[in-house]
């Protein structure tokens, strides 16, 4: 594939679970494209969906979403999944299509997803405390994408292997605590582990959720940074999953913006941060204005302005526009009628009724 060729393909893409207040609409009818050599942003709030389309990509959500219905001990959302596994939507499982390198990953069996996840498609996974394995030694874990993914693994040219990639992403001293576990890392330095693990099989494509979240403001520059450099020195694409705007600002070259569940805009990101089209995404724009975000709004007036009221209970989604108790440009049909993806500019894409109407001034 040449560089701009589309890499993954989501379309119509739906992850649905049960819970004890009902459906949840975690994933629902989302379409996107990442291309090769791009970086794509998914920003929103907490709760919007971003994680559960991660695992839905890498063919893990059901499995996931099994084990949530199945500890809730509740037998009638064990058998959920067998009873949607087919037939409406509105039932749980997973639907729509996820192509990646020209290859259906939707309905492949697990073994067949092993043999691509760490080695085509990688995760760098969100929550530090419990993404590394406390058992087993740094060295050992950024190892294991290479030892599942290839039949004879000299030891020598692994450990070196492993020990370039963590110089990659510039873990101090690696060559002295390549035997240490993860407990004598900081949170900063087990995230530049995690990265190494993603990238050492040499994939396609990565992941990252939330990479920042759980850092102080230091740590988040340098893992930044990392990033960067991933992007500008390796021939990998990035999906940036964040709730921060300004680190999506930094490294995407498009955003898609989710709410409850679905993409309510999208487009290159100079247009997304410069121009805003959706009242949610100008919300976001205005919650908690960075330097880079000033940067790209220039010759407009920075001013900071909250998004009232909390993000929608996913099994529980308002009728009509899912961010219409929360928008302050809402009419009548906001409230009834689910408003359709349009494309308003080339590559930018918005849900609104009142496109055009209204503006972040």
């Amino acid at each position: 594939m040449a560089k701009g060729d589309p890499l993954l393909i989501v379309q119509n893409l739906r992850a649905y679970y049960p819970s004890k207040k009902g459906l949840v609409r975690a994933v629902d009818d989302v379409s996107f494209i990442v291309r090769e050599g791009e970086c794509v942003g998914l920003l929103g709030e907490s709760g919007s969906g971003k994680s559960s389309m991660a695992l839905a990509i890498l063919g893990l959500f059901e499995k996931v979403a099994r084990f949530a219905a199945g500890a809730s001990n509740d037998p009638e959302l064990k058998q959920a999944f067998d009873r949607g596994t087919s037939g409406s939507n509105e039932r749980p499982g997973l639907r729509g299509r996820v192509v990646f390198r020209d290859r259906e990953l939707t309905g492949l069996p697990q073994e067949e997803l092993v043999k691509i996840r760490g080695k085509e498609l990688s995760l760098i996974p969100q929550g530090l405390g419990h993404a590394l394995n406390p058992q087993h030694s740094i060295g050992h874990q950024t190892a294991e994408p290479i030892e599942v993914h290839e039949d004879e693994v000299r030891l020598l040219e692994l450990k070196k292997k492993v020990l370039e990639y963590l110089g990659i992403v510039q873990l101090a001293d690696a060559g002295l605590r390549y035997v240490m576990d993860p407990g004598c890392f900081s949170g900063g330095e087990s995230q530049r582990i995690l990265i190494a693990m993603a990238l050492i099989a040499g994939p396609y494509m990565v992941i990252a959720d939330e990479p920042t979240s759980a850092l102080d403001v230091t740590m988040q520059r340098q893992i930044m940074n990392v990033l960067r450099m991933i992007k500008e020195e390796f021939d990998v694409s990035l999906l940036l999953i964040s709730h921060d705007a300004g680190v999506i600002a930094e490294l995407a070259d498009r955003v898609a913006v989710m709410y409850a569940g679905k993409i309510v805009e999208s487009g290159p990101a100079v247009q997304i941060f410069h121009n805003p089209q959706h009242p949610y995404t100008m919300g976001l724009m205005t919650s908690f204005p960075t330097i880079a975000m000033m940067q790209m709004k220039a010759g407009k007036k920075p001013r900071l302005r909250g998004i009232p009221g909390d993000p929608p209970d996913l099994a529980n989604i308002p009728s009509g526009c899912p961010f219409h108790p929360r928008c302050r440009y809402v009419i009548d049909i906001c409230r009834e009628i689910i408003p359709e993806d349009r494309e308003v500019e080339p590559d930018h894409h918005i849900r609104c009724h009142r496109w055009g109407e209204i503006s972040d001034e």
